[in-house]
């Protein structure tokens, strides 16, 4: 019953529409596929359509198939040159002439049977018995579709899990954290395997199945990449604040310097200011080191040595606190790391 099903469909229609675009997935790189499609199923219509001209033919006495055979011609010359067809837009009008002439076919051979009292069952019975005479052809068109597609189709996800993980690998390398993207990324890798084997099944309701979950992973994944580069990666806070350590280092111990030569006792701030260089160095080697939980760390070092050479700094230059008249604290070397050490508290503290 399945095969008489499908034999009926075959002549009612001459399957001008399994040769459509909307019967197999167009990627980036699918023309491949398409022709090899289109071979497949025009050689079964080519087949059909030889069946048809061959009853007509005996039920005419051979006085009405010249129509039918013009046509039928036209038909493989056509499918002779769908290689010819390399885009997308080319394969497209190229099926719409196909269809226009199994249009006229299918037209012309209703009239003839009309004319001649043809029986449909019978031609039915003919279309089928010739597609078997054919079947092994028919099969290894059919396998080599689909194989072109699994090939195509699985080359595509490669590429673009490739090209994802290079996307990530560039957001890693500029201090963004990318294990939670790197994780959906692997969740989407590991639908590989079945979607290669439901090609090899020849499943195309699991091959959407796995598709549309693909999709909806990739939609996942755009989203936390979207999300994660409005965000200041770490590595870029930390960069931000070894420098803003070095330029600090070296203005104090310049002031320092200032302060000496004036005839003031530097000898605590000097010992404070040698602890600052100290975890300045460590927090610069452990950034070149890509230690970025070391690096923060010595920061943090940093910036209490820097609260405490304020201290030492106030207590030193104005024993009885900041005079009233100083309202601008920004304008002492006190202010200025009161200001360093709190902002640099703020962008280390979610580290």
């Amino acid at each position: 019953m399945k095969k008489l099903v499908i034999i009926m469909l075959l002549f009612s229609c001459l399957i001008p529409g399994t040769v459509t675009a909307r019967d197999y997935p167009v990627l980036d790189n699918q023309v491949e596929t398409r022709q090899a499609h289109l071979e497949w199923t025009l050689t079964i219509q080519e087949i059909s359509m030889d069946a048809v001209v061959e009853y007509i033919d005996e039920i005419s006495d051979g006085e009405r198939t010249t129509d039918l055979m013009r046509l039928l011609e036209e038909f493989k010359a056509q499918v002779d040159d769908v290689e010819s067809y390399t885009t997308h837009i080319g394969l497209n009008n190229y099926i719409r002439e196909l269809r226009e002439i199994t249009t006229e076919f299918r037209k012309e051979a209703r009239i003839q049977l009309g004319e001649y009292n043809g029986r449909a069952m019978v031609l039915l019975v003919r279309i089928g018995e010739k597609i078997d005479e054919n079947r092994d052809l028919l099969d290894e068109l059919k396998d080599n579709y689909w194989l072109t597609r699994k090939e195509n189709v699985l080359e595509n996800f490669d590429i673009r899990v490739m090209r994802a993980q290079n996307i990530l690998e560039k957001l890693e390398e500029r201090g963004y954290d990318v294990s939670e993207a790197e994780e959906k990324l692997e969740e989407i890798n590991a639908l590989r395997d079945e979607l290669e084997a439901a090609h090899d099944e020849m499943d195309n309701r699991k091959i959407l199945e796995v598709s549309i979950e693909a999709l909806e992973l990739s939609r996942e994944l755009a989203g936390i990449v979207r999300d994660l580069q409005l965000k200041i990666p770490p590595k870029r806070i930390l960069q931000h604040w070894v420098n803003v350590g070095k330029r600090v280092v070296e203005r104090t111990g310049i002031i320092i310097d200032e302060l000496e030569r004036l005839g003031l006792d530097t000898e605590e701030l000097e010992a404070i200011h040698g602890e600052a260089e100290s975890h300045l160095d460590e927090a610069i080697t452990k950034f070149e080191e890509d230690d970025f939980e070391g690096t923060a760390e010595a920061l943090r070092k940093l910036k209490d040595d820097l609260i405490e050479l304020r201290d030492a700094y106030i207590e030193l230059v104005f024993p009885e606190g900041y005079p009233d008249e100083l309202d601008d604290a920004m304008d002492t070397l006190g202010g200025k790391l009161e200001e360093v050490s709190e902002n640099m508290n703020t962008g280390l503290e979610n580290l």
